[in-house]
């Protein structure tokens, strides 16, 4: 039997010192992986910690972001490594540790040549971006596209209330929004899934504010979101969109972290889910029946997605991991790098 792994001690002084000592140590010998290919990233973590002092074991979301910025010169595969380790870290805080003040950063997701990390509002900073979207007062009058600003109010409103895509809000057809019945009919989803969502109170409240708002300026019945051009039926373009939405996160007080860190607008659909988790785990019953419900909400291709959620708060992760009557999955995640070099 060979002899367990023990890290040296010496190369860690921050404030998580002992933490990553015992996180390097278990992933070495409990999940059998290869600690250097591990430690220098650790290590790097760990100096870096130094110049972001806590006075109690945590892992703050700044610390984690400040960390994981990705330079102007670094490969997507090498961001995409130090983001799964730390993540990694994370959730051995969450689950072995019982931590509770633990940011548990969501996997880099790559597309192209663009690498970023979800985020996820507040409670508190989704609250003023949706009084900024409602109470925006733009500086001129757009006379080519006058229904514009009504449409955004209504557009925000929806993201955050229903948990869709932009891209099927403003793909929205006139006859695929129900008020009477309080349902909305995704005709044209991601992956081609066709999907029922009901509106809630305030949902149906903005869809009805933003109708009386626009009887005048529709310029066709195509599109429930119309801007009030005859250009391409009245359809609100995704460009157009990102642009107010970065005018209401400044209005709204909320950093835009740069590229790759966000906010994103598609990042209002993760705080959707978020939230709606940490609602769902006070409820009675299975929490696995809850999630599958959000998941089939949510139009996901499974409920694994809608799982990774459960990592991106750690208001929700203690509550919602001691109903999981099965979590070995999150944990089996802490040995994620056990295949090799992620640069591979």
């Amino acid at each position: 039997m060979s002899k367990p792994y023990i890290c040296d001690r010496t190369c860690f002084i921050s404030y998580l010192a002992e933490s990553i000592i015992s996180f390097v140590e278990y992933k070495a010998n409990v999940g059998g992986c290869v600690a250097e290919s591990f430690l220098p990233v650790m290590s790097l973590f760990d100096r870096h910690c130094m110049n972001h002092p806590e006075p109690s074991i945590c892992l703050k979301q700044d610390t984690v972001l400040s960390f994981l910025a990705i330079g102007p010169f670094e490969k997507n595969s090498t961001a995409i490594r130090k983001s799964s380790i730390i993540r990694s870290f994370g959730r051995y805080l969450a689950a072995v540790l019982r931590i509770k003040d633990v940011y548990i950063v969501p996997a880099l997701v790559k597309r192209g040549q663009k690498t970023f990390v979800p985020y996820v509002f507040t409670h508190d900073e989704i609250a003023r971006l949706l009084h900024e979207v409602r109470n925006y007062q733009p500086k001129q009058e757009y006379t080519r596209t006058p229904n514009m600003v009504n449409c955004m109010s209504c557009i925000f409103t929806m993201l955050y209330c229903a948990g869709m895509r932009i891209s099927e809000v403003t793909n929205l057809k006139t006859r695929e929004v129900d008020l009477e019945q309080r349902i909305i009919h995704i005709n044209q989803a991601k992956n081609d899934n066709h999907r029922i969502v009901t509106i809630s109170d305030s949902l149906a409240e903005a869809c009805h504010r933003y109708l009386e708002k626009t009887k005048s300026c529709k310029t066709s019945d195509i599109y429930f979101f119309d801007t009030g051009s005859t250009y391409n039926d009245g359809f609100v373009s995704f460009k157009r969109a990102y642009t107010y939405f970065r005018r209401f996160l400044d209005a709204a007080g909320i950093e835009h972290k740069g590229k790759g860190f966000g906010p994103r607008m598609h990042d209002i659909r993760g705080t959707f889910a978020v939230h709606s988790l940490q609602k769902l785990s006070q409820m009675p019953g299975d929490i696995n029946v809850h999630l599958m419900s959000l998941s089939v909400f949510m139009g996901h291709q499974s409920i694994y997605c809608t799982q990774e959620y459960l990592w991106l708060t750690s208001e929700l992760f203690q509550d919602i991991l001691e109903k999981m009557e099965d979590y070995t999955s999150f944990v089996s995640s802490i040995f994620e790098e056990k295949m090799g070099d992620l640069d591979e």
